[in-house]
């Protein structure tokens, strides 16, 4: 009986050893890889983390330290009179009436700041000699008075004298809607660079070339046909203020100017019904002045700008 408990005894720790052989025995061999790719998906769950702080990050501060895009490809070598001259020969040539022939020649008007012209006229001037040579640029508000009222700020002025013709005229072809809106593209290009890159502008007039008429008349016209009417020739000029332009500053000039060049005369009524004269027309109708030259009362030149209607 003896030998009977310790059999009995003996074999307890034996069948204990051998269920937990047998449970390991049915466990799942472990992979040789499993670290391996314990490590790989927590590298993955690190970098998914990561990548979304820098999503919220970049949401919620911007991306404004990336480089941004240039508002254009070429920019004057200098400012002021000389930076607005290399404006005028840049923007002229793209301009033409044919492959050959250049619509018109650019040149920038020798105006006289309007707060240095009024110091000179009261003597307080460094020469002395009063506004004689001074010429500036006024507005007529109120087409039905007489008053007009200087220009505030820095003012450069761009002649556009047509080629081929007299008197600053185009040579070639008639005045019409498209060719105008042609020139209102070239002078809107001019103020848009005047701008960006003359420091201090605070307004651009483009005296565009001659040669358009409006109907006149001598009394009251009823109709545009009256038989009192007639056809006058008149100057046309357009007026830029800085602070009218500043949404087409701020982004590239390629954004208002779609085409990679202006269109040639025989290619404007195509040009006409794209997007881009649309935009033209928009920006620059309220702009259209006529224009002529006064002497003033007290010596000098006045550039005096009339309002137009829709052209």
């Amino acid at each position: 009986m003896v030998r009977a408990a310790d059999e009995h005894a003996a074999q307890a720790p034996l069948s204990a050893a051998v269920g937990i052989a047998r449970r390991r025995a049915d466990a799942p061999p472990s992979s040789p890889h499993s670290e391996r790719f314990r490590a790989a998906t927590a590298t993955l769950v690190g970098l998914a983390i990561g990548a979304t702080v820098f999503a919220i990050a970049l949401l919620i501060y911007g991306g404004g330290a990336g480089p941004s895009a240039k508002w254009s490809s070429w920019t004057p070598a200098d400012g002021g009179s000389l930076g607005a001259s290399e404006i005028a020969d840049h923007v002229a040539p793209f301009y033409r009436i044919s492959a050959v022939d250049q619509l018109d020649v650019v040149t920038v008007v020798n105006l006289t700041n309007a707060s240095a012209a009024s110091a000179s006229s009261s003597g307080t001037g460094s020469s002395g000699t009063g506004s004689s040579g001074a010429l500036q640029v006024a507005v007529r508000t109120d087409p039905s008075s007489s008053a007009v009222s200087l220009l505030s700020g820095q003012t450069i002025a761009y002649d556009l004298c047509g080629v081929g013709g007299s008197d600053c005229s185009i040579g070639t072809g008639k005045p019409s809607a498209d060719r105008l809106l042609l020139l209102r593209r070239e002078a809107l290009e001019l103020a848009l660079y005047t701008f960006k890159y003359i420091s201090g502008t605070a307004n651009v007039v483009a005296i565009l070339p001659p040669g358009r008429t409006q109907q006149g008349c001598t009394g009251i016209c009823p109709t545009p046909n009256d038989n009192t009417s007639s056809a006058k020739p008149v100057d046309i000029a357009l007026l830029f203020v800085r602070d009218e332009l500043k949404p087409w500053l701020t982004q590239p000039l390629s954004n208002t100017f779609a085409e990679q060049f202006p269109p040639s005369v025989s290619e404007l009524g195509l040009w006409r019904q794209t997007p881009e004269a649309g935009l033209v027309d928009q920006i620059t109708a309220h702009g259209l002045f006529s224009e002529h030259l006064v002497q003033a009362q007290a010596g000098g030149s006045l550039i005096v700008l009339d309002p137009m209607p829709p052209q």
